[in-house]
């Protein structure tokens, strides 16, 4: 005799279905916003390793390496959209020249974007890991909202803290 068939009747697989679709329309809203989270801290590290990275191949380099946004070259904007580049600056004028090397070239985020509080559009480390007196905060932005700050000190030592509420994207 072969075995037993155990059959599901329609009343269960609709209450299954109800409680799969509850519990799905209370998730999805925090499932969003942890994603967003995640992309914000994402983008935050990105940038804080890049610092790290430049200012840490000035010292091992004794060279000066500069960080900026753009594609190919440097932009020169407070800006930084697209993609940031490190790279040797032979004559440390900020700007990408044929004798210099690109070391480094990452993509910021779609949705994101680096706003540099100082009026040039690079941030310069020399051989003993100090910034050139280009101290400054950078902000992360999405969809010209302030998300959080970079703060970048004369000795090159970054730090991060919660944007305020003022701050320019």
């Amino acid at each position: 005799m072969p075995g037993k068939i155990y059959g599901r009747t329609l009343i269960e697989m609709m209450c299954a279905l109800a409680v799969v679709a509850l519990l799905l329309t209370t998730a999805l809203p925090n499932l969003q916003s942890l994603i967003e989270s995640n992309q914000r801290i994402q983008t935050n590290n990105q940038m804080v390793a890049t610092l790290l990275h430049a200012r840490s191949r000035a010292v091992f380099t004794r060279q000066i390496i500069t960080l900026c946004g753009g594609q190919h070259d440097c932009s020169g904007t407070r800006q930084w959209q697209g993609s940031l580049l490190v790279f040797i600056d032979k004559n440390a004028n900020g700007k990408i020249d044929p004798d210099d090397e690109i070391l480094y070239q990452s993509e910021i985020k779609e949705d994101f974007s680096w706003h540099w509080n100082r009026t040039n559009g690079y941030i310069q480390f020399e051989a003993d890991g100090s910034t050139r007196a280009l101290n400054g905060t950078l902000t992360l932005c999405k969809d010209s909202v302030p998300q959080n700050h970079i703060v970048i000190s004369l000795s090159g030592r970054t730090r991060t803290e919660p944007a305020k509420a003022d701050a320019g994207c």
